[in-house]
């Protein structure tokens, strides 16, 4: 399972931080936390709150923010919250006698969120956040031993966390290094495929159309006249295969040769409108042209496509000598 927003390929890519289950997983630790905060009866109610609070804060902040490494704003706040869950709770558990249960879940929850800020690439803060942490506990603790035995296991994951951060992380950005440019070439290559292809079938075209009027030159002995005219209006073919690419289908080419040849004058042009179109509203609009080719005898006509985002999608205006005419066909409304 991925998030909605974009990966981050980063090496919290690796061990699932981007996935929603990585969020299922923090909601489960949070209240696992306060489980152990709050179940077993005893005052200072509050304080417990507070802290498991600041560990919902600082793990949803760990998961969520982007960018590689964690930005330094976020990583100094969630660096600083272990000392500030410690700082709370002290205000009501005696840390001289004993380690309750309340001083071990607030000093490995501490301990996780410095850990996943090595793995976001924030090593020194994360051992920043985790020695502010122990300072604050051996202040109120009877011993620097008692002090320590409380955080030793903090350690060895501490340790363990930046040897991730120094081994996997780099192994990581050169992997999503290596697939970034793998998928630029595979553009680079579809793009080139597109472009040949695109070449042969402008070959394709040419061959069909000019090919005829070529060998009918090349075989005549004296000029005529039907080759010349049917030169024309082979020219006139291939400039609307360029200039109008949207409106170069066989009914509309076909009526635009037929006008041609009755000695209509006709341009066809296209400036991008039918972009985005539904296949159906295009279909009706190539219909609509052919036919208004179709019903020209005299004069010219000139077939617009206008720019997207316009209420009309195009324009066909016939000019006569006694008259001119304008259609204006309407794009569908959304």
């Amino acid at each position: 399972m991925r998030p909605r927003g974009p990966l981050r390929n980063d090496a919290s890519t690796i061990i699932g931080m981007q996935s929603k289950g990585a969020f299922v997983v923090v909601g489960l630790f949070v209240v696992a936390a306060g489980i152990a905060m709050l179940g077993p009866p005893g005052g200072g109610i509050f304080a417990r709150v507070i802290v498991v609070t600041l560990l919902a804060v600082g793990a949803v902040l760990l998961v969520a923010v982007p960018g590689d490494p964690l930005p330094r704003w976020c990583a100094v706040v969630v660096a600083i919250l272990p000392t500030i869950q410690l700082s709370v709770l002290l205000t009501v558990v005696d840390t001289s006698t004993t380690q309750t249960q309340a001083v071990t879940t607030t000093v490995g929850s501490g301990a996780a969120m410095c850990v996943f800020l090595c793995v976001r690439g924030r090593v020194v803060t994360g051992w920043a956040g985790q020695v502010a942490a122990f300072c604050l506990y051996w202040s109120a603790a009877p011993d620097l031993a008692a002090a320590a035995s409380t955080f030793v296991t903090s350690v060895g994951v501490m340790l363990m966390a930046s040897f991730f951060a120094y081994l996997i992380r780099p192994t990581a950005a050169s992997i999503y290094a290596l697939r970034e440019e793998q998928a630029a070439q595979r553009v680079a290559k579809a793009a080139a495929a597109a472009t040949a292809e695109e070449r042969r079938r402008q070959l394709r075209r040419l061959d069909e159309l000019a090919r005829p009027v070529l060998v009918r030159l090349a075989g005549a002995t004296e000029p005529d006249d039907a080759v010349a005219r049917e030169a024309i209006l082979v020219e006139a073919s291939l400039r609307d295969s360029i200039r109008a690419r949207a409106l170069y289908v066989p009914e509309i080419a076909s009526a635009a040769r037929a006008a041609r040849a009755r000695g209509v004058t006709v341009q066809l042009l296209d400036d991008g409108g039918l972009d985005g179109i539904d296949a159906g509203t295009v279909a009706e609009l190539r219909t609509e042209i052919a036919t208004r080719l179709a019903a020209a005898e005299t004069g010219s006509v000139t077939v617009r496509i206008l720019p997207p985002g316009r209420d009309v999608l195009a324009t066909v205006v016939a000019y006569r000598v006694d008259d001119t005419e304008r259609y204006e066909l309407k794009a569908p409304r959304t």
